[in-house]
């Protein structure tokens, strides 16, 4: 599965639940360490020393004493989730010393911050896209320098390079799941149909043009006909434009604080208002020419359906998407397309700096003993099976192993769901944010058995020279606040009609940039130049 996925697909769905609540706290407590913080945030975050081994945690257990650890879990509870609390316990008690109570709730994202303001016991949170800046801010998380070599030694052999994304002004407040840290970007599009029209498979290593597909689109647009739209990007605007040039948002950042343009050359320290440069007016310039042949729907901004929606209706031919080993999409992805696809590659995988926040774990101020908090967390890197008892469930109750082998010494699994609508399984998780993901069995027939291995070693092989220059940097925001708030409204009033194509860059680019300097974004763009420049100093 793919990490921004999250984002896309599975993170919309929780978030169309996200006021529905959480889990009973109190429930979830109970039995929780007598030690334990019952004076909020400042007993438990007062320190950045909490972790080094002559401080002793607050809630401490005695030896031979279970330390109790409440972990967020993303989503509301399922029915089984209490067994897969059990199984991860038989292994954490005797193993290390943990006792975990997994805390189910909906409004994760918010949830934490109203559990610190009343003091609640919470010891391990996530953070999906955005980077931790906003917690550290409110003071909702605390750093982990001093005990993450002892006590996370595996998060950090396993993370590699994606641990610097947890990091801002210089401590580390969150580590990553394991998983891809390049992307490439092309388009995906009905096989069968494309083959009425003469057209076959996208060449293995070939990286087609925007020219070239759309000579597609105006082959199969002149047979469908007025009502038939080849590009449906209803929902998938971001990466649509992804599928265009490269560029870094920057670790922390967005388009309103400016981007690094890679596409000449991933050397590239300059920071740019994106929507000011030669990148951005082409691609609007193209969206707007599609638009106006009948290549994107009229309706495509104001249409709520899902661009996915329109391959099987017959009323489209592809999407713009991310790029993986088998020249496939993501395997839910497929199967809500439920069509044979052809794949074109547009943007070779690179690798950026805004990729390394995206999915973060943290120990949050209420936390009664941060170095044991860790420690569980490393488990699930260190013992594959403890992630993929998060991740999938029991064996035998929500899915089953259907095939195994051995590829160079290592033991890999496919697994199948028990249901084909694996959400009404006693446990289901739609996140992939558990443990080491090259390691997970893969789901389902789609992909091969060694896909996981297979992402593991492209990724590897990603070159230097498509490797932004800002690995590792983190903006932090804090001083021009107000003015990111002003440019986001901004964006908000502009940017889907350019993505959609239904206005003339050459009217509305004008307006727009002055509507942004307006707001403030040179201001914001020089100081996250300034900052960047300054951690360019420090780099080696």
């Amino acid at each position: 599965m793919k990490k921004r996925i999250t984002a896309v697909l599975l993170g919309m769905a929780l978030l169309a639940s996200v006021f529905t609540g959480c889990g009973n706290q109190n429930d979830a407590q109970e039995g929780a360490s007598s030690g334990g913080n019952s004076g909020g945030q400042e007993e438990t975050g007062s320190s950045t020393d909490e972790g080094t081994d002559d401080t002793p945690d607050a809630g401490a257990a005695a030896d031979g004493e279970l330390v109790e650890i409440v972990w967020l879990w993303p989503g509301d509870a399922p029915e089984g989730l209490q067994e897969v609390e059990d199984a991860l316990n038989a292994m954490m008690e005797s193993d290390i010393g943990v006792h975990v109570t997994l805390y189910p709730c909906a409004d994760w994202a918010n949830q934490v911050t109203l559990d610190v303001s009343t003091g609640t016991q919470v010891d391990i949170c996530l953070t999906v896209g955005g980077g931790v800046g906003g917690k550290v801010k409110d003071g909702i998380i605390q750093p982990m320098d001093d005990i993450i070599e002892q006590y996370g030694p595996d998060i950090i052999e396993d993370c590699g390079d994606s641990i610097k994304g947890g990091y801002y002004n210089g401590l580390l407040y969150g580590v990553p799941n394991a998983w891809l840290l390049g992307d490439g970007y092309g388009f995906y599009a009905n096989a069968d149909l494309l083959e009425e029209y003469g057209y076959g498979p996208g060449e293995p290593g070939k990286s087609y043009s925007l020219e070239e597909l759309e000579e597609m689109m105006v082959t199969v647009k002149a047979g469908e006909g007025d009502s038939f739209y080849p590009a449906s990007i209803n929902g998938l605007k971001d990466l649509t434009m992804r599928s265009f040039f490269e560029f870094d948002l920057l670790s922390g950042g967005s388009p309103s604080t400016g981007v690094l343009i890679l596409r000449d050359g991933f050397d590239n320290t300059t920071i740019e208002n994106l929507y000011e440069t030669e990148a951005y007016e082409e691609y609007a310039r193209r969206m707007y020419d599609w638009a106006q042949k009948g290549y994107i729907s009229k309706d495509a901004a104001t249409d709520t359906s899902s661009a996915l929606d329109h391959i099987p209706a017959g009323d489209g031919l592809g999407i713009f998407y991310w790029l993986d080993e088998q020249n496939s999409t993501y395997d839910e992805t497929m199967s809500a397309i439920q069509v044979n696809t052809y794949t074109y590659n547009m943007i070779p995988k690179y690798i950026t700096s805004d990729v390394l926040g995206n999915i973060l774990w943290s120990i949050p101020v209420t936390s009664v003993n941060p170095r044991k908090a860790l420690e569980a967390l490393n488990y699930i890197y260190k013992h594959d099976e403890a992630a993929w008892l998060l991740q999938f469930g029991i064996e035998g109750r929500d899915y089953e192993v259907i095939e195994e082998t051995e590829i160079d010494g290592k033991k890999l699994r496919r697994i199948k769901y028990l249901s084909d609508n694996p959400s009404a399984l006693p446990y289901y998780q739609g996140m992939g944010v558990y443990g080491d993901r090259f390691s997970w069995p893969v789901v389902g027939e789609t992909l091969d058995i060694d896909y996981n291995q297979k992402c593991r070693e492209s990724d590897a092989g990603i070159p230097d020279s498509r490797r932004s220059s800002a690995m590792g940097y983190v903006f932090v925001k804090d001083s021009v606040s107000s003015e990111i708030a002003a440019v986001d409204a901004v964006r908000e009033q502009y940017e889907k009609s350019v993505a959609y194509g239904t206005v003339d860059p050459d009217v509305i680019l004008p307006e727009f940039r002055q509507a942004l300097k307006d707001a403030g974004i040179d201001k914001i763009i020089e100081e996250n130049q300034r900052q960047f420049d300054e951690w360019l100093s420090t780099q080696n």
